[in-house]
């Protein structure tokens, strides 16, 4: 393939332009997507917002699905997926050789490649994200098929949504059948954590957000939520006490982004019980009661990103249309205005009803 490649290009520290890049040419090990839709996710008003200059330019996006444009030989044989395909691509893949590749961590690889931030487009050949006509996948990117009769805003929301959820609150959180999930903060990634609770069989499930998140909460309820409450009306831990009869929570998710969930989230828990933190971008201290975590003798698990296994699984859920994950995206922009995307993110802009905005570049 031949042609120009346009592309939302984060050149600086809170700048971004519109730019033409060359189609890159394609060999046996790697391929091209064509991009058709991307999520913009919850980090990417902190990467938009980075200080360090070195990691720019940049194209943001890594929450995508695409069809695959040309592919090489060997790349078509490794993924199992031909031109045509409709695929999605995980955020991030290792080397192989590193420490944490060989030990299955490649999310901590040494080298850090990925889509939508760890690699600037400086790098030829440039595509190294989804706000983008075209995304280069590289011959060590991991490429999923996915059902093309699953609607573009569900498939798009399967890695770095549903995926983070699953490895969050069932491989890491450890979930069971009729445990209570206290999720914390109903976005896109508290959403997607209170589908996994109910994927996991828990027995009670309870969001929590503010008088603002209404329309989130009825989704959450949607999603499997039992129960629901809102902290501007109720206190959180008086209002889990009644639900539970004072045992509280057997995991509590804290997904709110905000460092100042953290106290609330121990105090949500059940003694043993275990607290994950994920989607925390807050760079404050949190001023929690350390006590806390030995008298209750709690568990308290940082989590970021998915692996393999959680993107599989995933995939059926998302195929299984058991959810109406496509109603987590109320808002849709194009390339030319992805940077009002990212600031609606980041609640700079406020948009009724807003959950998750996605990228429509083609």
């Amino acid at each position: 393939m031949t042609g120009k490649v346009r592309a939302a290009v984060a050149v600086a520290r809170r700048r971004m332009e519109l730019q033409a890049f060359a189609l890159p040419e394609i060999g046996d090990e790697d391929g091209l997507l064509r991009v058709e839709m991307c999520g913009v996710c919850g980090s990417d008003p902190r990467i938009f917002d980075w200080t360090d200059s070195s990691r720019f330019p940049l194209i943001m996006g890594h929450e995508l699905v695409g069809h695959v444009a040309e592919i090489g030989r060997l790349a078509a044989a490794r993924w199992d997926v031909g031109a045509g395909d409709r695929v999605i691509v995980e955020h991030l893949f290792g080397c192989g050789h590193c420490r944490w590749c060989l030990v299955g961590e490649y999310r901590f690889c040494r080298e850090g490649q990925g889509y939508g931030g760890p690699t600037p487009c400086s790098v030829p050949p440039h595509l190294w994200g989804a706000y983008s006509e075209y995304m280069y996948l590289a011959p060590n990117a991991r490429v999923h098929k996915i059902s093309a009769d699953v609607p573009a805003e569900a498939a798009a929301m399967t890695c770095a949504n549903i995926g983070n959820g699953l490895r969050w609150v069932q491989t890491v959180g450890g979930a069971k059948s009729g445990d209570t999930v206290v999720v914390l903060g109903p976005g896109g990634q508290g959403l997607a954590a209170v589908l996994a609770a109910k994927e996991a069989g828990a027995g009670r499930i309870v969001a929590l957000g503010l008088g603002r998140d209404g329309h989130r909460l009825a989704l959450a309820r949607a999603f499997g939520a039992t129960d629901t409450v809102n902290l501007e009306e109720e206190d959180a831990v008086e209002a889990l006490g009644a639900l539970t009869n004072g045992e509280m929570g057997d995991l509590v998710v804290d997904v709110t982004g905000a460092t100042a969930s953290l106290p609330l989230a121990l105090e949500l828990a059940r003694p043993l019980g275990t607290v994950v933190v994920g989607s925390n971008t807050g760079e404050e201290e949190a001023g929690i009661v350390a006590s806390t975590m030995p008298v209750k003798e709690l568990r308290v698990q940082g989590v970021n990103s998915h692996d393999t296994a959680a993107v599989r699984a995933a995939i059926k859920v998302v195929e299984s249309r058991r959810y109406p994950i496509e109603e987590m995206v109320t808002h849709r922009f194009t390339l030319e205005e992805a940077e009002a995307a990212v600031l609606a993110a980041g609640g700079e802009v406020e948009l009724e009803g807003f959950i998750k905005g996605v990228i429509v570049p083609n």
